[in-house]
């Protein structure tokens, strides 16, 4: 793992990568993997979806919520307090506005148990066996620790995506990577979507 890059470095180089993308190969893409996410058995079984609002160039997740909502499912999205990260309820876009960092968040009190559900999960990159390097709070991987019951898919685009990342043994890994090409982990002789 020597001549890996840090977690540092990978941070810049794909938010640069993803900021450059353009706006109709992003679209693309965000149709590509919120088709393959909301067909997914983890999403389909799921009554509760822990969802983000995408920023920063980040795969679009709006309309894995919309979906959500549709089949009647109960959306939440993050957000922190004091150094915490909950979930809370939202039933409505309207539900959501700018936060710390512009980045939407709920504006609602009712907080999720976190006992059941599907999470999506944001990330930076990801490698091949779905070790993730997030933006570097541990929000995430704290959030799991404590409701470790919760299934996780992460979406990000194929730029994303690493042979290998360094990694640390306290990370949590999503169950499932979702790209606009492959779901990681490959499954044995897997080709493209």
């Amino acid at each position: 793992m020597r001549n890996l890059e840090t977690k540092k470095e990978i941070r810049h180089k794909i938010i640069r990568l993803r900021k450059e993308m353009d706006p109709l190969v992003w679209q693309q893409a965000t149709n590509t993997i919120t088709e393959t996410v909301i067909n997914h058995p983890l999403f389909l079984e799921a009554t509760d979806i822990y969802c983000y609002a995408n920023y920063n160039g980040e795969t679009g997740t709006l309309a894995i919520m919309e979906e959500a909502w549709k089949l009647g499912k109960s959306v939440w999205f993050p957000r922190v307090e004091g150094g915490e990260m909950n979930f809370y309820l939202v039933e409505q876009k309207e539900d959501l506005q700018p936060g710390a960092y512009g980045i939407l968040e709920p504006t609602g009190e009712y907080k999720a148990d976190g006992y059941d559900g599907l999470l999506i999960m944001p990330g930076v990159a990801f490698d091949e066996e779905c070790h993730r390097i997030g933006y570097g709070g541990g929000f995430y991987d704290k959030y799991l620790e404590k409701h470790p019951d919760l299934h996780t898919i992460a979406v990000a685009f194929e730029l994303q995506i690493y042979r290998e990342l360094p990694f640390e043994e306290h990370d949590i890994k999503p169950e499932k990577v979702i790209t606009e090409k492959h779901i990681y982990p490959l499954e044995s002789g897997e080709c493209f979507l």
